[in-house]
Formats: structure tokens, sequence, C-alpha cells
């Protein structure tokens, strides 16, 4: 079962053990160290990067450059994909 969505810019850590810590938070800072951290995902083994999500460096982390969805499942994955802004496909009548 995957955990609910997160919303946020994602900072990547990788630990010296090969697995990555994810946190999310609201922004990132001047220094482009993580602003208000309101979830994380520790000790994870795969993180996928969705098509459009694009990282940056930011000090000894990753960080996406934009806002993502944030999502992890029982098999210790986490997937971020590309938040959309537009309205999507409108329904036909």
């Amino acid at each position: 079962m995957s955990t609910p969505t997160d919303r946020g810019i994602a900072f990547i850590l990788e630990n010296a053990n090969g697995t990555k810590n994810v946190y999310v938070a609201a922004a990132a800072g001047p220094d482009d160290a993580p602003q208000d951290v309101f979830a994380m995902h520790l000790a994870t083994r795969t993180v996928n990067l969705g098509p459009n999500v694009r990282t940056v460096p930011a000090g000894t982390m990753r960080r996406t450059t934009s806002v993502v969805h944030v999502s992890g499942d029982n098999n210790g994955t986490v997937n971020l994909q590309a938040h959309r802004t537009d309205f999507g496909p409108m329904l036909a009548k």
C-alpha cells in the first residue's frame, strides 16, 4: 500500500549505505536548504523521478526545481511526479 501523496519541493540525500532520504519541504531557502520540512521518507532504496521532474545540486543534497507530488510504497520506493498546473483534459459530452 502506498503512502498518501505530499506536494512540495523534494530534497534527496544519498546515505553512505546506498539508501536515500527524501525530505518534502514548503520551499528552498536562499542557501538551498529545505525550509519547513513536513514529510520525510527515510532509508528508501529507490527514488523514481517522473519524466518532467528535474533536480539540481543543493549543498550535500539534490532538490527538485519545482513542486512535485511525492509518494512511497511498501517496497521502499519513493516516486516523484511533476505537479500539473493546468486544467488537464476536459471531459467530452
